[in-house]
């Protein structure tokens, strides 16, 4: 049975986890399409509130029926056996880690409406329903496919539904930019610009609801799944993936074109296919020569400008100087900061707003910072701690079972990694949603080893 979970894509399709009970019915279906809805939760005529209820919006009301499955239908707090037991373990110290961090951004709600209108609602109720309760919804993917997406079966379903969504997306995303080629036409005229990449950011907001960036992450998690498709099920699955790498492209998100790949190449030398890494890498080169100049010219001529060396702070753009420094120097200025953070948000609520030596925005730019701005110095040195030991047990489980599946999910979370050190967050937003499900997956294929290896019952 062992033998079987390590053959190169192909784990056995009948093995399944003892407490999984027929869980491709309506409360899957729920749950599949939660998972579907992700990407365009945001488009503008799914924001608006059924029957004038605030917060009565058709994602909210999907998150609240898969809430409901894992309270009402599930035991939650009982695991069958030591992987599950651990992992709702740490789910739960995250879970309070963010519950604590919310609480305490709720007294700086006029603040944050002050400084970001759009972002934060003024009164306090909104505030916990949009900013504080939405983001949770993310963390109960982690639950229900833990819980009640046990077999292989399941965990291929839910691959298969995040690559139709992102197949959605990236046909939505490319028919956008056919209708507006003006995104396009002024960057191959002068490069990508900051007000091109503006242009960009007003044409994703207009229509998908959310800056470009945030549709740059949703990719970064995403694609090692649809060259895994194209790969194990042939070539039904190369055009969606095609279409996706072209809306990367399109996309001028200089973090996600690297990113993206950085994780199929880790991916394809994982799985030894060196041919179509050496054809891919002479694609993308060919493509960047003759059709996608400016995109890569910007991204190599980053910090590299006549009037100045190299630096640090130009090949990030400022973050060096204009984010990072001066917020660790206030925050390690004061003990309490220091120690505790600031609660959720913590980078909008600094002193050093109307100084003019803050970039006015409202994310560090930086995954660890901004979990040490909101949590603090010691919570931030338990996390290094989880992400170093995680890491490697991933590494390890992944070496141990040999799935094309399980090394498609760790490109995915390599490839998040990867985009923590320019953005995303280790609380959960709307960029980094598809790590829980994607963790979950990967801990249910551990189990499922963990299963094989134990001796059958005796009758």
């Amino acid at each position: 049975m062992s033998a079987s979970l390590s053959h190169s894509g192909r784990a056995p399709y009948h093995l399944t986890l003892p407490h999984s009970v027929a869980q491709a019915g309506t409360g899957a279906f729920f749950f599949l399409l939660f998972i579907f809805m992700w990407p365009f939760q945001r488009v503008p005529f799914l924001t608006d509130n059924l029957f004038g209820i605030q917060g009565f919006k058709p994602f909210n009301l999907l998150a609240a029926i898969v809430l409901a499955y894992l309270v009402f239908d599930t035991a939650l707090l009982h695991a069958s056996d030591k992987i599950e037991r651990t992992s709702i373990r740490i789910f739960l110290l995250y879970f309070a880690t963010l519950a604590i961090a919310h609480i305490r951004s709720v007294p700086n709600a006029p603040l944050l409406h002050s400084r970001f209108p759009d972002s934060f609602p003024e009164s306090y109720f909104d505030f916990v329903l949009s900013a504080c309760i939405v983001p949770t919804f993310y963390t109960l993917s982690f639950l229900f496919t833990l819980k009640r997406m046990c077999s292989f079966q399941e965990l291929e379903r839910i691959t298969t539904v995040i690559c139709l969504s992102i197949l959605l997306l990236s046909i939505a995303f490319v028919a956008l930019v056919l209708m507006n080629p003006s995104v396009l036409l002024s960057g191959h005229a002068s490069g990508i610009t900051d007000s091109d990449r503006r242009e960009m950011a007003q044409l994703c907001t207009a229509y998908l609801g959310t800056h470009y960036n945030v549709i740059g992450s949703m990719y970064i998690s995403t694609v090692p799944l649809l060259l895994y498709r194209a790969l194990t099920r042939g070539g039904l699955w190369i055009a969606p993936l095609c279409l996706s790498l072209l809306a990367v492209l399109l996309l001028e998100s200089r973090g996600a074109l690297v990113t993206v790949a950085a994780s199929c190449s880790l991916f394809l030398i994982l799985r030894r296919r060196f041919v179509i890494l050496v054809l891919g890498a002479a694609a993308a080169g060919v493509t960047s020569l003759v059709w996608i100049g400016p995109t890569v010219n910007a991204l190599l001529s980053i910090g590299l400008g006549s009037s100045s060396g190299v630096s640090a702070d130009a090949l990030l753009t400022g973050r060096v100087d204009y984010i990072w420094l001066p917020l660790l120097e206030e925050w390690t200025s004061n003990i309490g900061l220091f120690l505790f953070g600031a609660g959720r948000y913590g980078m909008a609520t600094s002193q050093l707003w109307d100084t003019g030596t803050l970039i006015q925005a409202s994310v560090a730019h930086n995954a660890i910072i901004e979990f040490f701005l909101d949590c603090g110095v010691i919570l931030t040195g338990v996390l290094l701690v989880f992400l170093i030991v995680g890491t490697a047990t991933a590494w390890r489980v992944g070496r141990r079972l040999n799935s094309d599946l399980y090394w498609a999910l760790f490109a995915s979370i390599f490839g998040c990694g990867i985009s923590m050190a320019t953005g995303r967050d280790i609380l959960p937003t709307i960029e980094n949603m598809y790590a829980f499900p994607i963790i979950a997956m990967m801990i249910n294929l551990a189990r499922l080893r963990y299963l094989a290896r134990q001796p059958a019952p005796r009758e």
